[in-house]
């Protein structure tokens, strides 16, 4: 094979020049065929990393994006900060799993609330049947869209991500995972009090 001779900046070239080719004569169906969606979109991730800037969570957690302060309450830092902590995703009709956390995160972020009104918002929010949690993304999605471009914003808010399972033969599962796409090397946390 004559590939097995190129330098990896070689094949790089190589593989561009073919996928210009198919993409000219119409066919980048064959070019997303050949890469698999699941590397176009760590492309995806690789191509936004450079114009991506850092979130920076201080240690009186006050978020900001560059110079930007990322104006939210506590109860959506608390939120924003569960699912920055598990970047494999979490479903929203198993967050009842994740009340303790939530809850030390919601206390940590509104130290003048009263432990009461923290323990009923968390409440409502692990709950299935009510919409506290996807009100909550809304406006963290609002926040962060009202800072940055669609493309950019898509990466720091809680959007979803289906991952497939397969049970026995014939049936398919899907995780309705809610995620927080930022590379996390690009969250920078001041302070000890906070570990993600």
């Amino acid at each position: 094979m004559p590939y097995l001779n190129l330098t990896l900046e070689e094949m790089a070239d190589e593989m561009g020049q073919l996928a210009r080719q198919l993409q000219a004569a119409g066919r980048t169906d064959l070019v997303l065929r050949a890469l698999g969606v699941t590397m176009v979109e760590d492309l995806r991730l690789e191509a936004a990393k450079g114009n991506l800037k850092p979130l920076r969570i201080t240690a009186d957690y006050r978020f900001f994006v560059g110079q930007h302060e990322v104006e939210l309450q506590p109860v959506h830092k608390a939120v924003y900060l569960l699912f920055l902590a598990h970047p494999e995703g979490i479903e929203f009709k198993r967050l009842s799993e994740y009340r303790e956390e939530l809850t030390a995160y919601y206390m940590k972020t509104a130290r003048s609330m009263d432990k009461g009104s923290i323990i009923e918002g968390v409440s409502r929010l692990v709950n299935p049947l009510d919409n506290a949690i996807n009100e909550k993304c809304s406006r963290i999605k609002n926040v962060f869209m009202s800072l940055m471009d669609t493309y950019s914003a898509s990466y720091y808010i809680i959007s979803g991500h289906a991952r497939q399972q397969i049970a026995g033969s014939n049936r398919i599962w899907y995780n309705r995972l809610k995620v927080i796409t930022l590379p996390r090397e690009l969250v920078k946390i001041e302070g000890d009090d906070l570990h993600l």
